[in-house]
This record gives C-alpha cells, sequence and structure tokens, in this order.
C-alpha cells in the first residue's frame, strides 16, 4: 500500500517519547497509511414517523472502524480516535445542504428518537405526510489540513408528521425552560407575547419543532434573530419589566416593547402596577355593588429593535388594549372593554401570561413568592452563629453568590435561614468545590478545600454549588477604562480589597470587580451591593460618577459582606 499523509514526528512527540524505535535522527519522517474505508449500516426500511409516541426509537446507524491511525513505522503507538467524526444528514444525494451531528470520541452509532428524527427532517425542509428519501454518511476529518473522508452512503424513506408551531417556549440561558411562552396563532413564523424579566436577561426560543433561536451572533447584532449553531443567546435591554416580545423566524429579527406605564380610565381609574413573576398588571377597586364597568386600558411604551439597538434611545409607542375581556387584543388604540366586577374591595387583574388568551377580570392578585435575600452558613471556620453569608444574585435559579475565607476541618453546612433546624449539606459524589446539595439530608457536611479565599456560589433551585479558589482580584470599567487595575487584600480581613483611583470622567456602563482576570467570573451590582456574575446579563456597579472630577478615592469591596463603598482619600 502506498504511504500517504506525511506526519513529522513533533505531532507524535509523546509517541516518540516512548523510545520504541531507533531512527537514524530525531526528524525521520513518519507516515500515515491510509486507512480503511469506513463503512456505514442501519436505516434499512421506509420510517414513518407519528406523533403518538415521541420517545419512540425510530432509526439506527453504526459505521466500522476504531478510529485507529494506521502508522508506516509499526513500532509506533498510534492514537485511537483521531478522527473528528460527523454524521451528516441530508434531504439531496450531493449533500448540497446538510445538518451535522458531531459525534463524541470512541462512539461508533448514533440513535435517534422519532421527536428528534421529525425535528431534523423539519429543518432539512422535508414536507409533512409525505414519503422522501432521506441521505446519511459519516464525515471524518484527521487534521485541518487534510481533505475529509466520507463513508458510504445510506439511502432511507421517511415520512414526517407535521407539527404545529402555534406555541413556543423561552429557554433561560442555560437552555432551561421557563414558564414564559411566544404565539403564532397563524403559524406564521412570527411569535409574540408578553415577558417579565430582569434588566439585561439571557434567554433563548425554542419553537415546538426544537428549532432554538437566539440572535445572529455578531457584535452589533443583538435584534437580529439566528438559528445557526453559531448564534449567541438573546438578551433584553437594562430596564427590568414588563416587554411585548416579537419574535420574526422568517425575516430574522426580533424585537422588545417595554411597558413603561398602564392607566385604566372609564368607569373605574388608575395606575396599574405591575407584578413581573405572575406577568400581571393590578389595579385595586372598590365598588359600591356589582356592576359591569366600561374602561379602557392603554399607556405608553419604549421599543427596542434592530434601529435602536439594545442600548437605544428607545423609539416611544403608545400602548392600549381592546376587545373582549376574556379575549383582549394589543396594540396602540384602545378600544372600550366591559368587564364584571363584584361589590367591595377586589382587583382589576390585567393577566398577561397566556399569549393565546389575554385577559382582564376581577380577581385576587396571585401572590409573590418570598425569597430569602441571602443564604446563611456556619463552620466556614468556627460554628459560632451565621456570620458569613451569601447574597441572592438570581431570583429565578435563587442563586446565592459572594466569597468568603474558609479554613474549616470538618466541613461546613448552608442555612436559609439564621436557625439550625433546616440546613443544606452535600449530595453524594461531592468534591470540595462543587457538587449537589440535599436538605436536611444527612448528618454530614459540605466538605472544605484547602484554605483560602473562594468565590462561593450555591444555586438553590439546581441544588448545587461551585467554588472557585481567588487567586487575584481587579477592578475594570470605572473611568470608562476597560483595562485591568490591581485591588490590594486586606492584611486584617482577606475578604477585603482596596483601589486607589483618581475621578477622571463619567462611568458610563458601571465597575466590574474581575476574579482571577475572568470576564465571566465578576461582581457587579448597584445601590452599594455586589451580585455575583457569570456573564454580560450582570451590570457593573454604580455610585463614582457623583464623585468630584480630579480628586483621589479609595474603591473599597468587601466580598464576605457583598458590598462595595467609595471614600475620599
Amino acid at each position: 500500500m502506498k504511504p500517504s499523509n506525511l506526519l513529522h514526528t513533533a505531532l507524535l512527540s509523546a509517541i516518540a517519547a516512548l523510545g520504541l524505535a531507533s531512527c537514524d535522527s530525531d526528524i525521520d519522517p513518519v507516515y500515515v497509511l491510509p486507512s480503511d474505508d469506513t463503512v456505514l449500516s442501519g436505516a434499512s426500511g421506509d420510517i414513518i414517523l407519528t406523533p403518538e409516541n415521541p420517545q419512540a426509537l425510530a432509526l439506527t446507524v453504526y459505521w466500522s472502524g476504531d478510529g485507529r491511525l494506521a502508522l508506516t513505522d509499526d513500532l509506533l503507538q498510534a492514537p485511537v480516535n483521531a478522527a473528528e467524526e460527523t454524521i451528516q444528514l441530508s434531504k439531496e444525494s450531493d449533500f448540497a445542504t446538510t445538518i451535522d451531528l458531531s459525534v463524541e470520541k470512541g462512539v461508533r452509532s448514533r440513535q435517534f428518537l422519532s421527536e428528534e428524527l421529525n425535528s431534523l427532517l423539519g429543518r432539512l425542509g422535508y414536507e409533512a405526510d409525505v414519503k422522501a428519501p432521506l441521505y446519511i454518511r459519516v464525515r471524518s476529518v484527521l487534521s485541518a489540513n487534510l481533505e475529509p473522508t466520507y463513508s458510504n452512503t445510506i439511502e432511507v424513506m421517511v415520512q414526517s408528521y407535521r407539527i404545529h408551531l402555534i406555541l413556543g417556549t423561552v429557554l433561560d440561558k442555560d437552555w432551561n425552560e421557563t414558564s414564559m411562552r411566544l404565539a403564532s396563532p397563524d403559524e406564521n413564523g412570527i411569535y409574540q407575547g408578553f415577558m417579565g424579566v430582569n434588566g439585561w436577561t439571557n434567554w433563548w426560543f425554542r419553537e415546538a419543532n426544537n428549532v432554538v433561536w437566539g440572535n445572529l451572533g455578531e457584535t452589533g447584532k443583538t435584534f437580529h434573530a439566528s438559528s445557526a449553531d453559531d448564534h449567541w443567546n438573546f438578551w433584553f435591554p437594562d430596564p427590568a419589566g414588563c416587554y411585548f416580545t416579537t419574535v420574526n423566524t422568517v425575516e430574522g429579527w426580533w424585537s422588545a416593547l417595554h411597558i413603561d406605564n398602564l392607566t385604566v380610565a372609564g368607569d373605574v381609574a388608575g395606575e396599574m402596577t405591575y407584578n413581573q413573576k405572575a406577568n400581571q398588571w393590578i389595579l385595586p377597586v372598590n365598588l359600591a355593588s356589582a356592576s359591569t364597568v366600561s374602561i379602557t386600558v392603554s399607556g405608553k411604551g419604549s421599543l427596542y429593535n434592530k434601529e435602536t439597538t439594545d442600548m437605544g434611545p428607545a423609539i416611544e409607542k403608545n400602548v392600549a388594549f381592546g376587545g373582549d375581556s376574556r379575549d383582549l387584543t394589543f396594540g396602540e388604540s384602545a378600544t372600550a372593554i366591559s368587564v364584571d366586577l363584584p361589590a367591595g374591595e377586589t382587583n382589576l387583574v390585567l393577566d398577561l401570561s397566556d399569549p393565546l388568551g389575554l385577559k382582564i377580570e376581577a380577581g385576587e392578585a396571585a401572590p409573590e413568592p418570598e425569597t430569602e435575600p441571602q443564604l446563611y452558613f456556619s463552620g466556614l471556620v468556627t460554628w459560632d452563629g451565621f456570620d458569613d453569608y451569601l447574597t441572592l444574585y438570581d431570583e429565578s435559579a435563587r442563586a446565592y453568590g459572594g466569597a468568603h475565607w474558609i479554613d474549616s476541618e470538618w466541613g461546613y453546612r448552608a442555612y436559609p435561614q439564621p436557625d439550625w433546624a433546616t440546613y443544606y449539606t452535600a449530595a453524594d459524589g461531592a468534591t470540595a468545590t462543587s457538587g449537589s446539595l440535599t436538605l436536611n439530608g444527612s448528618d454530614s457536611n459540605i466538605p472544605a478545600p484547602e484554605k483560602g479565599l473562594y468565590v462561593m456560589d450555591f444555586r438553590i433551585t439546581d441544588m448545587t454549588y461551585q467554588l472557585t479558589k481567588i487567586e487575584k482580584v481587579t477592578f475594570t470599567g470605572l473611568n470608562d477604562d476597560w483595562s485591568e487595575h490591581e485591588m490590594t487584600q486586606s492584611a486584617e480581613n482577606p475578604e477585603i480589597f482596596t483601589a486607589e483611583f483618581v475621578k477622571q470622567k463619567e462611568t458610563p456602563w458601571g465597575v466590574k470587580v474581575l476574579v482571577n482576570g475572568d470576564w465571566s467570573l465578576f461582581f457587579g451590582g448597584g445601590d452599594g451591593k455586589l451580585l455575583l456574575g457569570h456573564s454580560d446579563s450582570t451590570t457593573g456597579f454604580d455610585g463614582d460618577n457623583s464623585l468630584t472630577v480630579g480628586e483621589t478615592y479609595i474603591l473599597t469591596v468587601d466580598l464576605g459582606k457583598q458590598t462595595y463603598s467609595y471614600s475620599l482619600k
């Protein structure tokens, strides 16, 4: 067999170091022999998909080989699973358009469930309820400078079923489902609905066919939508609150209309307040007798879109509701709405949580669930009470963050209240730096790491924790300077850091405290409180724009108490 694909022994240095063969020189060439063809099998017969059993096994493919290279020097041990392999699916026999599914090293088969395969066929453009050929092959790439090789092609007849693309699901930044939905009643690829979010909230949108949308993945293209693999997540602008959100999957854009205020006029009148968690606007009313009232609901909004970007200025818009009280319409002009109200004290509730059924009626306001603002600890150094705590930084995930000096022989526990009765400890398999939590699960503790200062991130909804040892603390963004500036650790309290600076100009985007120079692990916040951040969704903290330009100040951050302050030198 003729040798091909010359490789320098530098690429096999770990192998050559074993000294299994003597060479004439240190740069003797080693050749890779062409491997046997990869043979793809499986997928025989027609595959008719139905929605009745979405988790049923629909298709299995498998292929030959162990990924091992063959070398001209048989005394050298060649690496196993060296090639990057990808399963390619296509509607065309020439694979002009493909969906590429990466394969883990060492895996030689792939199973497709009915729901997944149906979604993939939809992405490839197959017409529902029509039988058509699907072409499958395996692509192998040894290195970037070598041409890929391909297996034989399997052709199988498939028939997909129609997925009604009416409701889509809002996902959080980690692709977890939220309770929020957007709707496309006409199934025209344009989804709309009201979302209650915090400022700079990161999110994704998933259609019923499992296609996930984010923005285009290019700087400055915040409101361009894309479902390509290299897309980024969407994010909202800074104002928290209620947004009428549109995702246009046909034209590839989205928009966010912030509802600034809503006013009720007519037989009852007043300014409504917004309950973000329930996605409801509320107006307390008190009638002498039960009545059918005629009202209008209107207000002002701020539109963010491709023209404004997330930084604005936003476009001022009129916002209003009309139609039937159990099936409202939304637009810019208000029309009269009839609502039945009982005698006495009640609430007029505008419920926007169901994008297919906006309604306004009498009712109780949805309760605001209580989330503890702090998570307490004992045992980090001593067991003398609950002086150590973390601050809530993500209410939806019940996530708490901060940093503490840990010097613990026996481990520690976390407490939702400063009370010994209820506590979190580590589940089986947990380590000193990460793991799962259990509530009152055992008499054990959370294992302690080696002595030092650690960022502590506890996510109670997920029941997980993660610790990161702090080697360096810097600040950035102050005076609109985004280089890193070292902070000095206190000799008396290792959780406190300070830095001296001269106030020079405005700080438009806030200040961030970086941990270990990691831009994805930092503290932002506001109003003197530090909040742990893991992405650009967490804003930098404020306060320095009230300082006098030209004066020298001290920035002090207390990672243990999760606070910051400025003082004149």
